[in-house]
């Protein structure tokens, strides 16, 4: 068999095979004009498309333009007026440096770019289609830059058959235009889709824009973060109750810069780890600066991903500084509006902020009153509780400050057992109460092996456990505050959930899934009779957890009806 003759390829081949490398759908040319614009220093970006960007797509910005005797060379491959030498791909500053994006683009559509300079009295136009240039000509136009970019993918069929629905690219183009707007809050951008405006976003504060892309449904329900170190974090995190099914509602900018990255979206769920429910995702645009020397751009041909040179670090501070601020909030589910009727109808469908959980001190007679406390690590204040009673046997009902509150008495004391367990494990060990008469447990093939696996972790969790017969264990002791439910039940309950496998995909360690377990089998259930002194005792408790709003399946601990709500539901406000 005769080998193929090793040749150069054709410079109109190499090109596309180059442009294939930046220009994957529409919003990749969007991507690439924009950051061109704000490279070029515009104040205000317009972006024209037509067809999902496949008949159209226009950039028009108020920058720098370019001088006429360059226009031509900047469809050059690696042409670049952001680099000098190989030195310079260190502390990259700019969007893009590459020399591919105009050329690539020009290969696989036709181009016109109108641009003009400050100091130039006209403006020059030059059109490149299928990689070949025509003359560059004067043109009138104000200062700045224009890109049209027509029937993309034009010579190459193949690639358009690779395209996703309109919608959806339209889709891809408008976030790739809202990830860009994030990273320059001071820009004007406007969007339009066949003529009819899509995006409108005037220049703003980081913060503004930050609550602009995440949406009105999470208006009033946003927490700041504003750290300032060796990683330094701003930006808005999402309240636990708007957790997502997906992460379409993160957002990240490195060093001003939009990416994906993994790692700083496993840290975020570490932050909100026990605060949110299992398969939901935070939502968040966060904005995360290390000095430029410890970060990498260009593993990625389109720079969206970037690798940190000690991720470790970024992981752990984004992780304390978010669960800080997360601690710092009155994270309380409260009830914003009516769902039905003719004053929900009324109203306006996005929920006014929730405001503050405020704590009031009013004094009731009779029922039991729970105090005020400041949660540990906490800046906000527990409110009064006044408990009125106990409703199916489920929830604890109170009244704070003339708001009804729901608590839910088996979330609430899985809250208050599990943190127990874990601060008695950092300090030694969960108290131990011996059993009268042992309790015998036949295992499972499955749970012997676990209990293989499990070793000093039940020790310390309280556990008391000894070989007995073949296939079984003999349990001496369980953990004190266990006491009361069947040791035998409560053990094997804990080892179903381990063999089940139910929470190891939320990234915790064999003894913090040992923890949840216990405390899950140990608390109140609904259905549990508890008189008032038991759920006032209950409450005490809670306020003094450093999580207090939400049991450690991210369920929420209490909801909040504030009378201005129930004035509405009965009609007395409107």
């Amino acid at each position: 068999m005769t080998h193929p003759r090793i040749e150069i390829l054709p410079p109109a081949a190499a090109e596309r095979i180059a442009a294939g490398e930046v220009v994957e759908r529409p919003a990749s040319v969007v991507k690439e004009l924009m950051e061109n614009s704000l490279d070029a220093g515009a104040r205000r970006i317009s972006v024209e498309i037509e067809g999902a960007g496949s008949r159209l797509i226009r950039v028009s910005d108020d920058g720098s333009g370019i001088p006429r005797d360059e226009l031509a060379v900047a469809f050059a491959r690696f042409a670049t007026s952001k680099i000098r030498s190989a030195e310079d791909l260190r502390r990259v500053q700019t969007y893009g440096f590459r020399g591919e994006a105009l050329p690539s683009i020009a290969a696989v559509a036709r181009v016109t770019v109108v641009t003009r300079p400050a100091s130039a009295d006209t403006a020059a136009s030059l059109t490149v289609a299928g990689g070949v240039g025509q003359a560059v000509v004067a043109a009138g136009a104000a200062e700045g830059t224009t890109v049209t970019v027509e029937d993309l993918f034009y010579n190459t069929p193949a690639r358009q058959r690779f395209l996703k629905s309109p919608a959806r690219e339209a889709a891809v183009v408008v976030e790739t235009v809202q990830a860009l707007a994030l990273a320059a809050p001071s820009v004007a951008v406007r969007l339009q889709d066949g003529g009819r405006e899509v995006l409108w976003i005037p220049p703003e504060s980081f913060g503004e824009r930050a609550r602009r892309t995440l949406g009105p449904p999470f208006a009033g329900r946003t927490l700041d973060i504003d750290a300032r170190g060796p990683t330094s974090i701003t930006g808005a995190l999402g309240m636990p109750q708007m957790a997502q099914a997906r992460r379409n509602h993160q957002w990240w900018l490195v060093n001003g810069r939009p990416v994906r990255s993994p790692m700083l979206a496993r840290a975020l769920d570490q932050a909100y780890h026990t605060l949110i429910p299992d398969g939901r995702v935070p939502a968040a645009v966060l904005h995360v600066r290390v000095p430029q020397e410890a970060l990498d751009v260009n593993i990625h041909p389109r720079k969206t991903e970037v690798r940190f040179a000690d991720e470790r670090a970024v992981f752990n501070d984004l992780v304390r500084e978010v669960r800080k601020v997360l601690h710092a909030a009155a994270l309380v589910h409260t009830v914003a509006e009516p769902r039905y009727g003719p004053v929900a109808e009324r109203r306006n469908a996005v929920a006014e902020p929730p405001g503050p959980y405020g704590a009031r001190t009013d004094q009731h007679a009779g029922g039991a009153t729970v105090p005020l406390w400041a949660s540990p690590g906490s800046a906000s204040t527990w409110p009064t509780i006044h408990v009125l009673g106990q409703l199916a046997l489920t929830y604890i009902v109170g009244e704070s400050g003339g708001d009804l509150v729901l608590i839910d008495q088996h979330a609430a004391h899985e809250r208050v057992l599990y943190e127990h367990l874990l601060a008695r494990r950092r300090a030694g060990g969960v108290q131990a109460q011996g059993l009268v008469t042992p309790a015998v447990v036949e295992l499972s093939t499955a749970e012997e092996q676990l209990l293989s696996e499990l070793g000093p972790a039940l020790e310390r969790l309280g556990f008391e456990v000894q070989p007995f017969g073949r296939a079984g264990v003999r349990l001496t002791a369980i953990p004190a505050m266990a006491v009361g439910r069947d040791a035998a039940a409560l053990f094997r309950a804990c080892l179903a959930d381990l063999a089940a496998d139910r929470f190891d995909h939320a990234g915790r360690d064999l003894e913090e899934r040992l923890a949840i377990a216990t405390a899950c089998h140990t608390a109140v259930r609904a259905g549990d009779r508890l008189d008032a002194a038991k759920m006032a005792g209950l409450l005490d408790e809670l306020a003094r957890a450093h999580d207090p709003y939400s049991c450690f399946h991210g369920r929420p601990t209490m909801v909040r009806v504030p009378s201005r709500e129930l004035e509405r539901w009965f009609y007395r406000r409107v």
